[in-house]
């Protein structure tokens, strides 16, 4: 097994991994007001993966200035080095899935538990309950496309503030139904967020 490091340039990268944009632009850091910053994600693409993936994000003042690194951690045999390396990332999703893209309408709007959120391109949120994830409280919810019926996204969404911070959401599960059951696709899972002033 080979240990993997990986600095990735911050959203440049992650703009080309397609609904990750749309998601980075909900929860991508907003005007930053300053501290350090760490968020450290799980990323996989199976059920009780127990070498999952690690996405951290930090910021630390410099200066009159901020430094940005974001690394990208993974165990992987020889045989997984490109397909996992370039298949994982944020929301690690690979092309022909979930268009996530609609999420993007609840930018600046507060999301509550047990509720019907009617979205662009007919896609739609049904939220459930409050949950705690990596520290942060969320409101859970399932997401749907038309365009795409069999599959379908777990998301927790974060209150306003926390989404000036988190560059993610709390949870991101792609799903896709065979037959009679939902299976995993990506999962990006908030560990945890540490902010100080």
């Amino acid at each position: 097994m080979k240990r993997l490091h990986m600095a990735l340039a911050v959203l440049m990268m992650l703009a080309v991994l397609g609904g990750s944009w749309a998601l980075a632009q909900v929860f991508g850091i907003g005007p930053y007001s300053g501290g350090t910053l760490t968020a450290i994600y799980r990323l996989t693409n199976m059920e009780n993966d127990p070498s999952p993936a690690t996405l951290t994000l930090k910021i630390v003042p410099e200066a009159q200035k901020f430094r940005v690194t974001e690394t990208f951690e993974l165990l992987a045999d020889q045989a997984q080095l490109q397909v996992l390396v370039f298949s994982h990332g944020f929301a690690h999703v690979p092309k022909g899935y979930l268009d996530m893209t609609p999420i993007s309408a609840l930018d600046t709007r507060e999301v509550q538990p047990n509720r019907e959120i009617l979205l662009p391109e007919g896609a739609k949120l049904i939220t459930s309950e409050e949950v705690v994830i990596g520290g942060v409280k969320a409101v859970k919810g399932v997401y749907t496309h038309p365009k795409f019926e069999d599959q379908r996204a777990i998301i927790a969404i974060s209150d306003l503030e926390s989404r000036k911070i988190l560059p993610y959401p709390p949870l991101l599960r792609i799903e896709k139904r065979e037959g009679d059951k939902w299976t995993l696709v990506a999962l990006t899972e908030l560990v945890s967020v540490e902010r100080r002033p």
